[in-house]
């Protein structure tokens, strides 16, 4: 038991620590738990007023002057006049089943989003898909798909097969020169360019991961003023091999260490004012224009390099000119949760596995501590939650969108499966196996 509140108390308890908290009731005794759960408390509360100061007479964490300059009102208590209309949410959406159609455009229109949804997508769609589109006012841009004109790895996509490996060979018009990873930043610049009345805030996003829970411009939403780039769990780093890696080979600047090391920005989700969202897109195409110059830059093993140039715009000041700012995890918009299912379900493994002697398929199928069936799929101890089973900022409020919300696997998806009907009830119908 000790071990576990020293870990808690000093900062450093991980994802197993975390779960076996979760389990405590059920291997000590009561009166035992309850003093353990007592200390837990202090050193917490501890550790946050070690972390507060004093600015201007107002009471602030470091956490919040760093991400908005100084200004410690949190950005979950600026409205606008909730009014979606001229908003637009974009994204890439090849290749995907109805099943995910209906996840992310269905949600999206239940929350009340009114404004545009811009897809770029394959053809031929499937007719049902087609037509789902057509029904909830959905533009769909139909990719081109051409042969590239450069070839990373002296070897064929053709002759790839691997899924991953293909996509870096994939290549989509007008951008033959490009991987359509990278492209898709011009692409989405120009279908908003041509969206002309696409004159309020944008959200671009990844489409498979993402779902939506409030409309993201609608009442009560966050003020959008220029640019906002989302920060991943805060044990996140750019430290990261998906960000250090690639920066170290082409920039030869170490974001894993000093002075450039710092909370890891999720490239799958950005927001911001139509100019700001333009200006953004074009950087990022500008500056992969400038890598593909480069062969250290240009031919990365791994299909998240965009994620690498998104942290080095920001982290080097090149995007200024967008008035971007880093909205800390569970504070804004958008939820990234990808890093804290991951470390959940990983904990819940372990434990199983050293507990119980279950093997990894097992224990990843398992329901987590303090699940109550239909609603709860998860308990309040993880504070991911509210009573209903639907995601949470920080401050208790509903997430409005939530990003890798599969990283919570079987626990949740068993909960949005029997929540369909509720969370994109459009063309739902009894007896619907999607």
């Amino acid at each position: 038991v000790f071990p576990v509140f020293l870990l808690l108390s000093t900062g450093r308890a991980s994802h197993v620590s975390l779960i076996i908290l979760a389990h405590l009731p059920c291997m000590v005794s009561r009166r035992i738990f309850q003093v353990v759960l007592l200390l837990v408390l202090i050193a917490l509360f501890s550790a946050a007023i070690q972390q507060t100061s004093l600015s201007g007479g107002i009471l602030c964490t470091s956490f919040q002057r760093v991400a908005f300059g100084g200004n410690a009102t949190p950005v979950s208590s600026l409205t606008t006049t909730g009014n979606s209309e001229h908003a637009a949410v974009m994204a890439m959406a090849m290749g995907y089943s109805f099943t995910e159609f209906r996840s992310f455009v269905g949600s999206l229109r239940t929350s009340g989003f009114s404004g545009r949804i811009i897809l770029g997508v394959t053809s031929p769609m499937p007719p049902k898909v087609e037509d789902y589109l057509a029904d909830q006012g959905v533009t769909a841009k139909i990719l081109t798909f051409v042969n590239c004109t450069f070839d990373p790895n002296g070897t064929a996509g053709s002759d790839a097969s691997d899924t991953h490996v293909r996509e870096r060979f994939t290549c989509a018009a007008p951008y033959a020169g490009m991987k359509v990873r990278w492209s898709r930043f011009a692409l989405l610049r120009d279908w908003l360019l041509e969206c002309e009345e696409c004159t309020g805030s944008v959200l671009v996003c990844d489409f498979r991961d993402t779902i939506f829970q409030l409309d993201p411009f609608g009442e009560g939403s966050p003020l959008v003023q220029g640019l906002q780039v989302f920060r991943e769990h805060r044990t996140q780093t750019t430290a990261h091999w998906i960000v250090q890696a690639a920066l170290m080979k082409c920039k030869s600047m170490d974001f894993g260490a000093e002075p450039w090391l710092q909370p890891m920005l999720c490239s799958g989700t950005t927001v911001g004012t139509r100019s700001a969202m333009l200006a953004y897109l074009d950087a990022m195409y500008q500056e992969m224009s400038e890598w593909l110059k480069d062969e250290r830059c240009c031919c990365n093993g791994n299909n998240g390099d965009d994620q690498a140039i998104h942290n080095y715009l920001f982290y080097t000041g090149r995007l200024k000119h967008t008035n971007a700012v880093a909205v800390p995890n569970r504070a804004g918009i958008v939820n990234t949760a990808g890093v804290l299912g991951s470390m959940i379900l990983e904990g819940q493994a372990a434990f199983l596995k050293e507990v119980a002697g279950y093997e990894r398929p097992k224990a990843m199928r398992a329901w987590l501590p303090g699940s109550k069936g239909q609603d709860e799929w998860i308990g309040q101890q993880f504070d991911v939650t509210d009573e209903k089973g639907y995601f949470v900022n920080f401050d208790g409020s509903r997430s409005r969108v939530v990003h890798q919300y599969d990283r919570f696997g079987f626990p949740f998806s068993s909960w949005q499966h029997e929540k369909k009907g509720e969370l994109y009830e459009l063309l739902y119908k009894e007896g619907d196996s999607h």
